[in-house]
C-alpha cells in the first residue's frame, strides 16, 4: 500500500472486455469498484461477446499498442498503483510487454502487488498459443505476488501432471505448489480440482492455497465447497478480483480465500436462480448475474472455512 493516509487503492486491470455479458474487466471492475478500488482498465481484447457464442467480432490489443498506453501512463506520471492484476492476455507478446512494465512498476514503488490469474486453459484445452506458457513460465511468474491457476493451469506451468492415483495425494498437490513457489510467487491459489481427484466427494470441488515465508516456511491449507450443475464463464476473472480485495483488506490469504470462494458460490446459486432461458447462441450457459449478487458480495459472508495442513517446510 502507498504511505498516503486514508488514500483509496489503486488497480491496474488488465485482461479482456466484452460488450455484452461478464468475463474479464466486465467483472472485475465491478467487484473492485463495489468494494472501494479506483480501477484502471487495459483490455487485451475488445469482443462483442465471450468466445462461447456462435459469433465473436471485435478486435485484440497488439503489443505496439499496449506499450504505448503504458507510454501515455508513464508521460503523464499514472502509475500510482497498489496492485497489479493480470487476466487473459492471448500471446506471448503482449506477456512480455506486460512484464516489462510490472517490472518497471515495481521498481519505483515496491509496494506493489501483482496478483497474476494464469489464463491458459482448463479441462484439458489450451486457450491461448504455447508461447504465452513459456513467458509464463519463466518471465511473469518471478514478477507475481500472488497466483490462481486453476489445476490445469498449475500443469501447465510446472511441466507436468498431477497425478492423483496413490496414497499420498494431497501430498503430490503440496509438492506441486510448491515447484511453483520456487518460479517466484509467495502465495498460490489452484482455485479448484474435482474432489474426486483427491479421494474427496463426488459432489465436491476442493481449493488448495499455500503461502510461503522468507525462510521457505509454508502455510497451507484446503477448502472444500460444493460443485454447482452448469457452466459459467467469468468465474475465474472474478474470483480473482475477490482474492485482491479480500487480501487487501484482511492481509491474511486464508481469510481471503474463505470469503472469495463463499461470494463466487452465491453469485453462480443466484444466476442459476435467477437467469432465464439461454440465448441459442450462447453454448456455454447462462452470463453471471452479478449485478443481481451485488448484496451477497457486499455482505462477503464466509459459507467455508479452510482446512490447515501440516506441511511447514519444503518437501521437494
Amino acid at each position: 500500500m502507498s504511505n498516503k493516509p486514508n488514500r483509496i487503492p489503486r488497480v491496474l486491470s488488465i485482461q479482456s472486455h466484452v460488450v455484452h455479458g461478464y468475463v474479464g474487466n466486465k467483472c472485475a471492475t465491478f467487484i473492485l469498484q463495489l468494494y472501494g478500488f479506483e480501477v484502471d482498465i487495459i483490455n487485451s481484447v475488445h469482443f462483442s461477446n465471450h468466445t462461447g457464442y456462435n459469433v465473436v467480432k471485435g478486435s485484440r490489443l497488439t503489443a505496439d499498442e499496449l506499450r504505448s498506453i503504458f507510454e501515455g501512463l508513464m508521460a503523464n506520471e499514472l502509475f500510482d498503483y497498489d496492485y497489479i492484476l493480470t487476466g487473459y492476455m492471448g500471446s506471448g507478446e503482449l506477456l512480455r510487454v506486460v512484464a516489462e512494465y510490472v517490472r518497471l512498476i515495481k521498481s519505483k514503488s515496491p509496494h506493489v502487488k501483482y496478483l497474476c490469474d494464469p489464463v491458459i486453459g482448463d479441462n484439458g484445452k489450451l486457450y491461448v498459443d504455447q508461447s504465452c506458457v513459456d513467458v509464463y513460465k519463466n518471465i511473469i511468474l518471478p514478477l507475481a505476488d500472488i497466483v490462481t491457476p486453476n489445476d490445469f493451469e498449475l500443469e501447465q506451468l510446472i511441466g507436468r501432471k498431477i497425478e492423483c492415483s496413490d496414497n499420498n495425494k494431497e501430498q503430490i498437490i503440496w509438492q506441486s505448489l510448491q515447484s511453483l513457489h520456487s518460479m517466484g510467487p509467495s502465495h498460490i491459489i489452484m482455485s479448484s480440482i474435482l474432489a474426486t481427484n483427491t479421494d474427496g466427494q463426488k459432489s465436491q470441488l476442493q481449493m488448495y492455497a499455500s503461502s510461503k515465508s522468507s525462510d521457505n516456511q509454508y502455510e497451507t491449507f484446503r477448502i472444500d465447497f460444493p460443485y454447482l450443475k452448469g457452466c459459467f464463464t467469468g468465474t475465474g476473472d472474478s474470483f480473482s478480483a475477490l482474492i485482491l480485495a479480500w487480501f487487501h483488506r484482511e492481509g491474511n490469504l486464508i481469510s481471503a480465500c474463505e470469503k472469495s470462494i463463499s461470494i463466487l458460490h452465491q453469485i453462480l446459486l443466484n444466476t442459476i436462480e435467477l437467469s432465464q432461458s439461454v440465448n441459442t447462441h450462447n453454448t456455454l450457459g447462462n452470463e453471471l448475474n452479478l449485478i443481481e449478487s451485488r448484496t451477497a458480495i457486499e455482505a462477503a459472508k464466509i459459507l467455508f472455512h479452510a482446512v490447515r495442513t501440516d506441511t511447514k517446510k519444503d518437501i521437494n
